[in-house]
């Protein structure tokens, strides 16, 4: 019965790898969330939706990976920001998002009350960030958003853009810089 050793052998080491794959799902969860409420102006929760439906896809293609983290973490989020990018178009305007953008980041400066003061500057900067990165292009947004809450280098981000590398500089180059000029305000 050389055979069925061999067969268990087998189905464990299978079961190994789809406990490995879902670790790697769940540790990408945090960093996810954070891309996805950028995406999405600070809507928490339509983000975590987001973020769910995309690790459901991504898990659905497991089958396509090989069994480095890297192949899965790129995918899993070309696929969220491919998600994000198709929510942000179905939405009617941006000025609905930035709204809802404004009265979350007050309601989460409500909960943590300090002096009144303090509390409503810390309001306004919130409002004033969001609002920032709601007025960048999807693009732009997806590849600054990438690169500073995703981590991913420029090469990645060409790869989830389906663009250049070149054009990924010129998007984040950008991003940044429409950042600063709406943010001049509250640097001072």
């Amino acid at each position: 019965m050389p055979g069925v050793g061999a067969f268990l052998v087998a189905e464990e080491t299978s079961a190994l790898d789809e406990l490995g794959f879902s670790r790697v799902l769940e540790e990408l969860r945090p960093q996810a969330v954070k891309f996805a409420v950028g995406m999405l102006t600070g809507d928490r929760s339509r983000a975590e939706e987001m973020v769910q439906e995309a690790m459901l896809r991504v898990h659905a293609a497991r089958a396509r990976f090989k069994p480095r983290r890297e192949d899965i973490r790129r995918y899993a989020f070309r696929v969220l920001t491919n998600a994000c990018l198709d929510e942000l178009r179905r939405r009617k305007t941006g000025a609905l998002a930035l709204e809802e953008a404004g009265e979350m980041a007050a309601r989460r400066a409500e909960r943590a009350m300090s002096s009144p003061d303090q509390e409503l500057v810390r309001r306004e900067r919130r409002a004033a960030v969001s609002q920032a990165v709601a007025r960048l292009p999807e693009r732009e947004r997806a590849a600054l958003l990438l690169r500073e809450l995703g981590g991913q280098s420029y090469a990645q981000i060409a790869e989830e853009l389906d663009t250049s590398v070149s054009d990924v500089n010129n998007l984040i180059h950008r991003a940044r810089s429409s950042f600063a000029r709406l943010m001049r305000p509250w640097m001072d």
